[in-house]
């Protein structure tokens, strides 16, 4: 009985230790793995948030450059309104100028990059260089809006006065017609000469010249002399116009019984031209027009028998 007894302790005791010993190498690889996944995790935390740091940074840098942009092409188009009433020298153009430097100065600083905070100072100066862009704007557009009323009121002004021109020629025209000479009516007498004195004779054999008279009547209106051609014309009952040089005019509308200049002051003058042709007149009814600067001013008719 004593032979067969087995005793299990010792095998008990082993298997414990080998158990321990796994248990001791889980728990210590349970505790490497959780160590690399939180380092993992926290490196992975530390990369995203440089990314979107950087992102941010890029982002603001883009932000200050589309500002710039910004200001840059109001400046300009302030420049474009201005060149329109200032000239190359003027105090706004220098004005125009200093903000593009300060444009392109601004431009530089973010262009060198610097800290996010530094980025932010530089926002911070666009800001107040975008207000006084905008105050600039407001106070061009106020000192534009003045100059196109005072367009609108000079040119106003010149309408008035290119009317009142208007009518000054208008009123000029007037008083020059009006100071022009007129000329009362024009007579033609038939003449014979009897014991030295020329009669009236509308005989037709017996006539031996054309007495012409008319008056240049006076005008108060003019004020300076004024030279005047006043032309005669004669015509026989065939519409033949009487007259001695009608072999050195070609064209009828120029030829002219009797031609007389005249210097006229405003006083009247009274004409008197006497017209003798060789041939003996006609018998019937003869036409006489009196002309000045091809229009006719006044007519008569007389007959002979």
């Amino acid at each position: 009985m004593e032979e067969n007894e087995v005793i299990p302790a010792k095998k008990s005791k082993g298997k414990g230790v080998l158990i321990a010993l796994l248990l001791i190498v889980a728990i210590g690889s349970g505790i490497g793995n959780f160590m690399l996944w939180s380092k993992e995790k926290t490196a992975k935390a530390i990369a995203n948030s440089k990314i979107d740091s950087l992102s941010a940074y890029h982002s603001l840098k883009d932000s200050l450059y589309a500002a710039l942009s910004e200001e840059e092409k109001k400046v300009e188009g302030l420049r474009t309104e201005i060149a329109l009433y200032q000239n190359d020298t003027d105090s706004l153009k220098q004005l125009l100028d200093a903000s593009m430097a300060k444009i392109s100065s601004l431009r530089a600083m973010v262009a060198n990059g610097g800290s996010t905070g530094k980025l932010r100072a530089l926002k911070d100066s666009i800001s107040r260089l975008s207000a006084a862009n905008r105050a600039f704007i407001s106070q061009m557009d106020s000192m534009l809006n003045q100059n196109e009323d005072y367009l609108a009121r000079l040119q106003e002004r010149e309408n008035k006065i290119a009317a009142l021109e208007s009518q000054k020629r208008i009123l000029n025209d007037k008083v020059n017609i009006a100071a022009q000479p007129s000329v009362g009516p024009v007579i033609v007498t038939p003449m014979y000469i009897k014991k030295g004195v020329y009669l009236p004779i509308y005989k037709s054999k017996k006539v031996e010249r054309l007495q012409i008279t008319f008056d240049v009547l006076g005008n108060k209106l003019t004020d300076k002399a004024v030279k005047k051609d006043y032309m005669v014309r004669v015509m026989d009952p065939d519409g033949i116009v009487l007259s001695n040089n009608n072999t050195r005019l070609s064209n009828s509308n120029d030829l002219y019984t009797i031609k007389e200049s005249v210097t006229f002051n405003g006083v009247q003058q009274k004409i008197k031209e006497n017209f003798t042709q060789s041939p003996s007149y006609k018998k019937g009814k003869y036409k006489v027009e009196l002309k000045e600067g091809g229009e006719v001013k006044q007519t008569f008719s007389f007959e002979l028998f």
